[in-house]
């Protein structure tokens, strides 16, 4: 049996699908994760500073029995429009399961 030359395409053809699915999946959960920390910071009645997050640790999880990435976004936040401070948003799969806010006081919000 000879090599047809047609494995060398389509290897190429899937590692570029597949990495377009990570992609995908990463600017998605990344949505999630702002949109989640936006709520967060307005319902504290806070400014989301640089309307972003940054994905700061990933790793693989367990969510209803089935295998997620779980990634920590980290965000900063004013309460007062001066100070800047911290907080993270934990993703399981495409849910926010964990949000926390560092507090002036040295204390932790969290939802």
């Amino acid at each position: 049996m000879g090599n047809s030359g047609l494995e060398t395409p389509f290897a190429a053809i899937l590692t570029l699908a597949a990495l377009c699915l990570w992609w995908m999946t990463a600017v998605r959960a990344r949505d999630l994760a702002r949109d989640a920390a936006g709520r967060f910071c307005q319902r504290q009645q806070w400014q989301l500073l640089d309307q972003t997050v940054a994905l700061s640790a990933m790793w693989p999880a367990r969510r209803n029995d089935r295998l997620c990435w779980r990634r920590r976004y980290r965000f900063d936040f004013s309460p007062d429009g001066g100070q800047r401070q911290s907080g993270e948003v934990i993703l399981e799969g495409g849910k926010a399961v964990r949000i926390s806010a560092e507090l002036a006081d040295g204390s932790r919000l969290i939802e």
